[in-house]
């Protein structure tokens, strides 16, 4: 009589997971969190400038950032209501009332943090999470996204770090 002799092979479920669609199997938060894992970060840029809106979108995309840009106050409260956003951008082409109205709006519909580009002279939008100075240039905006969405990994046994950003963007202070 023959035998038959079984192997099994041992796989990361992260692995494979993308071969599972029953949510039986991996239950409902599972697989969100799977799926939130693999793609890219979710950014919502607000501008009142379409050339503005449009240059955030190209500098932000091409950096592999998946982004939704939005023309008004209310369509940015509708997406907030309805999507999933890692950070959101508010620019500098907004009257500081309206980004005043819209970051009101976003603390009850939305958990992401708001970075709010700022023009010259103008006063800082108090509750932001992050404040960027538009004179800065495109390149260190993008340096400021990434670094406020680069995933936060704390050390075993230590507190995580604050971070405290300047007007310019540029890391000021650093704390356990």
């Amino acid at each position: 009589m023959a035998t038959r002799k079984t192997t099994f092979e041992v796989v990361k479920l992260v692995e494979i997971a993308p071969l599972l669609r029953d949510v039986a199997v991996l239950g409902n938060a599972e697989e969100k969190e799977l799926q939130a894992r693999s793609q890219p970060a979710r950014i919502l840029s607000v501008n009142y400038d379409i050339s503005l809106a449009t240059t955030r979108e190209m500098l932000f995309a091409r950096a592999g950032f998946q982004v939704s840009s939005v023309l008004t106050v209310g369509r940015a409260i509708q997406l907030c209501a309805t999507e999933s956003f890692q950070l959101v951008v508010i620019g500098h082409s907004m009257p500081l009332a309206h980004k005043q109205r819209l970051l009101k709006e976003l603390r009850g519909r939305c958990a992401a943090p708001v970075l709010a580009v700022t023009r010259p002279g103008e006063s800082l939008l108090i509750g932001a999470d992050y404040v960027f100075d538009s004179t800065e240039g495109p390149a260190l905006l993008l340096e400021t996204v990434v670094n406020i969405l680069r995933p936060k990994i704390p050390s075993s046994g230590r507190a995580p770090q604050v971070k405290s950003w300047s007007l310019n963007g540029k890391e000021t202070e650093t704390r356990q």
